[in-house]
């Protein structure tokens, strides 16, 4: 019995194989899909990471996305700091570097943000006005055009931690336009935003339009009713949020131990999923406190909280988690 194939441990395993593919689709020409595909198989079973810098001694701005790729897994700042430093001199405008090196090199916050504007606008004049024009809403395909969106989403969520909160919106919506389908998963993010800043028609409207069954959206709904101070449909929502989802509900009475960063490893209905969740909403449950309370009444008449438990709702503040 073969063993199962694991998961790639890079997220840029499949994006290193779509710009080989490119690349391979300038130089080649193939007869048919079938030939193409046995291309691309012979590619992944070769180890396409042990082989590519090699390929791509005479592709400079393939070379440099490729260091910025290793600086993005390197294990340590050092790692990343000589791999950047070498992206960035062989293409002095590698987007997915000059990120990197605006969280090395920032002193303070007005720097950082002030770096990931120029990466951001580097990778926008690289695309040019043309490709925004031709590819403008099918931007994700493109995949010339992700260290951009990488780009845009890591100034979001730093305009949003430091408080600028509607530059922070104005990103979101950006990449939403860039890419409706939204595979880098920012719909969940600005309703993080919208709920924190008591949008409830923004919240609402976000709601509809994605129709998420996400852990994220079914809290979202919740507290989006509450607000909207329909109870009805609150509990109906919570229903539906339980089922999805009940790890997320201690956690956003401060009753369980909030995480800073991203679990390796999401499942649906995990307590790892609450963790992000609520990392992304707890700060608009933290922050509405009739909404905390209206759920530990519902909790209780589930039978899911003895009403002897009550002291442990004052316990951690799910705004205290990081919103992104």
């Amino acid at each position: 019995m073969t063993d199962k194939p694991q998961a790639p441990e890079s997220p840029f395993v499949i994006e290193r194989l779509m710009r080989d593919t490119r690349r391979g689709l300038e130089e080649e020409e193939f007869t048919s899909e079938a030939e193409f595909r046995e291309k691309m198989h012979a590619q992944i079973e070769k180890g396409i990471l042990e082989s590519r810098l090699d390929d791509l001694k005479d592709h400079p701005q393939e070379m440099a996305q490729e260091l910025a790729f290793q600086a993005f897994e390197s294990a340590n700042s050092d790692s990343a700091d000589e791999l950047t430093q070498k992206a960035l001199t062989i293409d002095p405008d590698c987007v997915d570097a000059l990120v990197i090196r605006a969280f090395l090199d920032s002193e303070n916050s007005a720097q950082l943000i002030e770096a990931l504007e120029h990466a951001a606008t580097s990778g926008e004049t690289r695309l040019g006005e043309d490709f925004f024009s031709e590819f403008m809403g099918d931007f994700w395909p493109m995949v010339e055009a992700r260290p951009y969106l990488r780009s845009i989403k890591q100034l979001a969520e730093v305009l949003w931690n430091v408080g600028r909160r509607f530059d922070a919106v104005e990103n979101y919506l950006n990449l939403l336009d860039l890419d409706p389908e939204d595979h880098m998963g920012n719909s969940v993010l600005l309703l993080g935003c919208y709920l924190a800043m008591g949008e409830v028609q923004r919240s609402w409207d976000l709601l509809e339009d994605y129709d998420d069954d996400s852990a994220v959206f079914q809290w979202g709904w919740v507290l989006v009713f509450l607000m909207a101070e329909d109870l009805s449909a609150a509990e109906d929502a919570l229903e539906s949020a339980m089922d999805i989802n009940p790890h997320v509900a201690p956690l956003l009475l401060g009753m369980g131990e909030p995480t800073e960063g991203n679990p390796p490893r999401v499942t649906i209905g995990s307590p790892e999923e609450a963790q992000v969740t609520v990392q992304i909403i707890g700060d608009a449950w933290g922050h509405n406190p009739m909404a905390q309370m209206w759920l530990h009444g519902e909790l209780v008449k589930m039978g899911l909280i003895n009403i002897d438990d009550e002291d442990k709702f004052g316990g951690n503040d799910p705004g205290d988690a990081p919103v992104h």
